[in-house]
């Protein structure tokens, strides 16, 4: 999985550089989120900028991700058209809260 970490203040941004979130990129987000789980501080967001397709291997591991890091906070930038509409349909956007960039997700916790 092409991603970058990047860790401001009491945020950490796991930036997905893949155009597909799919059956091939899933066990590797789960094991990019395992290791990164105990570094955490108290909210991470996914920014799912590059992504343009989402299927249901994809959104399995992000719910994954959310269970996993509980008592945290997770949440989504950015994400296209399609995984904006996908995380709706299926009403994960009740739970993770998708923001239009990384600056407006991390000014919720300034």
């Amino acid at each position: 999985m092409q991603h970058k970490i990047i860790n401001q203040g009491q945020c950490t941004v796991l930036q997905i550089n893949e155009e597909r979130f799919d059956a091939r990129l899933a066990p590797d987000f789960r094991t990019q989120l395992t290791e990164l789980s105990q570094s955490v501080d108290a909210h991470l967001i996914i920014d799912l900028t590059q992504v343009r397709f989402m299927d249901s291997s994809g959104l399995g591991a992000v719910m994954a991700g959310y269970k996993m890091l509980r008592g945290k906070k997770m949440s989504v930038v950015n994400p296209q058209r399609a995984v904006k509409e996908l995380l709706k349909l299926t009403r994960m956007d009740q739970l993770i809260t998708c923001y239009d960039s990384i600056d407006d997700a991390i000014s919720v916790d300034a």
